[in-house]
């Protein structure tokens, strides 16, 4: 055996797109994906929780008013069935 070398070949690494940085492909750096060839995402764990964050943001006022109008339909049918009683 050559001294130096190892049967052991390195772990696959991937450049995210986003962020740039080269990572092992792994559990902890890239999320599971069935969909994709080798079973991970292409952005890295990081760069896909920060545009969910981002989204979650944006799309907080739309979901309080879908939130408020289904609450709304609701108590009405619940009231027109009588099955509502105001505390």
């Amino acid at each position: 055996m050559i001294s130096g070398t190892s049967d052991v070949p390195d772990r696959p690494r991937r450049q995210c797109p986003a962020c740039m940085r080269t990572l092992v492909v792994d559990g902890s750096n890239f999320h599971k994906d069935a969909m994709a060839a080798d079973g991970y995402t292409r952005k890295c764990a990081d760069c896909r929780n920060e545009a969910e964050r981002l989204r979650a943001r944006l799309e907080a006022p739309y979901r309080a008013r879908v939130r408020r109008e289904r609450r709304a339909e609701r108590r009405a049918y619940f009231e027109s069935i009588g099955r509502y009683d105001a505390a």
